[in-house]
């Protein structure tokens, strides 16, 4: 899905230190392309407690910001950095504890054509640790055993705020079984607020079903470590340079996609195709067979923050083909890098932020004609095209930060907590 443009951007949010904040939020602020609210900070005087499973770096980000906003801040994790993840734990000076915790290994499988581990945590002492940090309101990300845990927390301390951090989509929830409905529907007896992260998690939780002023909008930032943010210049090379960034497994589509790219190239001979990737996983020897005489596949292996840089430096566009991912990053660190994107509409990253032929493409990764015809579009496009979508898709995401998303807290917490304690 993508939107229309405008001559301005709209930024929804305003400080929320001079609005006043109703159940559905304040109005939308309208700010021109790069513009930054002046208003001051307002330090709310509230003990913030987050409940996550692991923290990625662009949770540190935003929760950074929000420790700056709030008297105080704890994040509690099941686990310091799950077994897939190919990073190390950094924190930086947040108040991170791990929690006693069980971890199961269930098989994910979904119409869409894969299956993968899906890692199922409890984490078992919830109660006794919102307990003894006395908390005054409390953030539980995704609706699972950790947020009914502390749905179970808060029916004994009524005054105490329950937000579900929702980060979800119709496209993966669907196909959730009755065991979770049930629970579901448990936590959205209890709980007090939900957030989302983008339009299909919000159509998600109305369909549960949830009134609107029970809901608030909660974005994800980026890591910004890994953002270029130099100049591009038209490039002179006559091959297309692409970039995918993720792990190589069924679930991210690009195996299919490179079959998609060697279908392309093998009807092209005239042109020529390079597909850089960053990043390491099973399906690594098929992609490899895809290569031809007009396509080249380079594989990156893993990549640090400063390779990644380097790689959305030196590439034409990015690619995301994912047949489920909830959010996606990468859309939004390539558009951020001057990227235009061709992407897989079931992120919502793409559904958001992709304007057809304006910083990028999207299609349906489970219809082959629908990839090619986006593929056809985007090789279509001059150097100097791509390098004007470029600019572009830097202007279309400026207003995704870190001080937004901690912002967007700060809303919930201030709608939260007046009304429940009054």
């Amino acid at each position: 899905m993508s939107e229309e443009r405008s001559d301005t951007v709209v930024v929804p949010e305003q400080s929320y230190a001079d609005s006043e904040i109703g159940l559905s939020g304040p109005s939308s602020l309208e700010l021109t392309p790069g513009e930054v609210s002046a208003s001051p900070l307002k330090k709310l005087d509230a003990h913030v407690v987050l409940l996550n499973n692991y923290v990625r770096p662009h949770h540190v980000a935003a929760y950074t910001e929000l420790a700056k906003r709030v008297r105080a801040l704890t994040v509690l994790l099941s686990v310091p950095m799950e077994p897939d993840r190919n990073w190390q734990p950094q924190w930086d000076d947040l108040d991170v504890r791990v929690q006693k915790n069980w971890m199961f290994t269930a098989r994910w499988k979904h119409s869409s054509g894969f299956a993968e581990p899906n890692f199922i945590h409890v984490p078992i002492d919830t109660t006794r640790q919102l307990k003894k940090l006395n908390a005054d309101i409390v953030f539980s990300y995704e609706m699972g055993m950790r947020t009914l845990l502390s749905c179970w927390y808060r029916r004994f301390h009524p005054k105490v705020p329950l937000v579900m951090v929702g980060n979800m989509s119709e496209h993966i929830e669907v196909e959730r079984g009755w065991a979770r409905r049930t629970l579901r529907r448990s936590i959205c007896r209890n709980a007090d607020y939900f957030t989302y992260n983008g339009p299909s998690c919000k159509r998600y939780l109305e369909s549960l079903p949830l009134a609107s002023e029970r809901l608030f909008e909660l974005p994800y930032c980026v890591d910004s470590s890994v953002v270029f943010d130099g100049g591009k210049e038209v490039s002179e090379s006559e091959t297309r340079k692409l970039l995918y960034c993720g792990s190589l497994s069924e679930r991210k589509g690009i195996l299919m996609f490179t079959q998609m790219m060697r279908q392309w190239c093998d009807q092209n001979r005239q042109k020529h195709v390079r597909l850089s990737i960053a990043g390491d996983g099973p399906l690594k020897d098929s992609i490899a067979d895809q290569a031809a005489d007009n396509l080249e596949i380079s594989f990156l292996g893993h990549c640090d923050s400063s390779e990644l840089r380097n790689a959305y430096r030196e590439n034409d566009m990015a690619v995301f083909p994912s047949l489920a991912d909830e959010w996606g990053m990468v859309p939004i660190e390539a558009m951020k890098s001057g990227l235009p994107v061709l992407g897989s509409f079931f992120a919502q990253s793409v559904e958001v932020h992709c304007e057809e032929d304006k910083n990028g493409w999207s299609f349906d990764p489970t219809n082959q004609h629908d990839v090619k015809s986006a593929i056809d579009r985007a090789m279509a496009c001059s150097n100097e095209q791509l390098l004007e979508m470029g600019r572009y898709a830097r202007q279309s995401v400026a207003h995704v930060s870190p001080q937004r998303s901690a912002e967007h807290f700060c809303r919930v917490i201030e709608t939260a907590l007046p009304r429940l304690r009054s």
